[in-house]
Parts: structure tokens; sequence; C-alpha cells
């Protein structure tokens, strides 16, 4: 089992995560803070078997692509289209306890 964080842009937070349901994948929302993207930031968080992995850095990858080409296409800056809209964190997880 693997625990994947993502650290994404709140403004794609939530279509992101209605996308992870849809592949029922669990996945859990934090309010987070910080520098890695240098603004807004919410945590998702997801607790997924070995296979399950490809599936969730897919999804991101192709929803944050989507979301760059809509940036693109709404004449925005092309400096601020490069910024990332995710960090991804892939750990293993030892055990894993539902109490």
């Amino acid at each position: 089992m693997k625990l994947v964080m993502a650290v994404v842009n709140d403004q794609i937070a939530p279509g992101l995560v209605e996308k992870l349901v849809q592949k029922n994948i669990p996945v859990t929302r934090l309010a987070s803070s910080g520098g890695f993207l240098r603004h807004g930031s919410t945590t998702l968080m997801s607790g997924v078997e070995g296979e399950e992995v490809q599936v969730v850095i897919q999804t991101i990858k192709d929803y944050t692509e989507k979301k760059k080409l809509e940036r693109l296409e709404g004449n925005q800056c092309p400096d601020k289209v490069k910024e990332g809209l995710a960090t991804v964190f892939i750990m293993p997880i030892e055990k894993m306890l539902h109490l």
C-alpha cells in the first residue's frame, strides 16, 4: 500500500477531488499553507494499493494539464501557466489500521 500526497493549487482542488472520486479513489482533503506552490494550497491524501498509484498520478497529471491549457486559452501570462499546479509525494505505508 502507498500513500499519495498531492499539494495542489486551491483553485483546482475541488475539481481534482471530483475526478479522483469518480475513479473510486479514496481521497482526504486538507487545507494547507506553505511555499510549495507559492499560492493557496490544498493537500490531498490517498491511501491506495500499488497498482492504483499510477491511476492517481495520471488523473492528477491529466487534470493539471487540462487546467494549464485552459489558462493558455484564457490568455493568461505564459509564465504563470508554466507554474506547477501540483506537487506529488508517494510514500510506502507500513501498516494501515481502521480503528
